[in-house]
């Protein structure tokens, strides 16, 4: 019986896996985007007795189609007929989205709610 020398082995080398990874760090960096995105401050609801004043009751049911309190509005004039409720300082706005309503059209809504002054906010839908 004969033996043969057995092949050495070659070692493992990191240089490949090296690069391979730089080049994957190099394309996350690039592809990825710093820049910081609009927000809009959303806190959960907190414990209350009750409220004050009936909340004015806002239905989007898609984006051609938004009424407050049973009347249709449109989405300019929404703004206006918000700062008239925050003349109150206890002003709720219930907003409603329907199922034909984009997120957009909710996002847009509670933005303008904001702006106008309003603190007391709530989201509900389908």
């Amino acid at each position: 019986m004969q033996f043969k020398p057995r092949a050495k082995r070659r070692a493992v080398g990191l240089t490949s896996l090296i690069d391979v990874i730089f080049l994957l760090l190099l394309f996350f960096m690039l592809a990825s985007s710093f820049s910081r995105y609009q927000y809009l401050d959303v806190s959960s609801g907190g414990q209350g007795g009750g409220a004050d004043v009936k909340p004015a009751y806002l239905r989007i049911h898609s984006s051609a189609k938004i009424d407050l309190n049973g009347l249709p509005v449109q989405k300019a004039e929404l703004g206006a007929r918000f700062e008239d409720l925050a003349d109150n300082e206890n002003a709720v706005v219930a907003i409603w989205s329907g199922p034909d309503a984009d997120v957009q059209d909710v996002v847009d809504v509670m933005s303008s709610a904001r702006l106008s002054g309003l603190k007391t906010i709530l989201v509900t839908g389908k």
